[in-house]
């Protein structure tokens, strides 16, 4: 799996402990305040 996420700003934000869901991850970065959905392990 896939533990590390890339944000639209390059900070590269840590996914290690989440568990994977089939709708995707929603991610926060709390520099540019962007959400984005990741889907782990793809």
């Amino acid at each position: 799996m896939q533990g590390m996420v890339e944000c639209v700003c390059g900070r590269k934000i840590d996914l290690a402990g989440e568990t994977p869901r089939l709708d995707g991850t929603k991610v926060f970065c709390v520099v540019c305040g962007a959400t984005t959905t990741h889907y782990l392990g793809k």
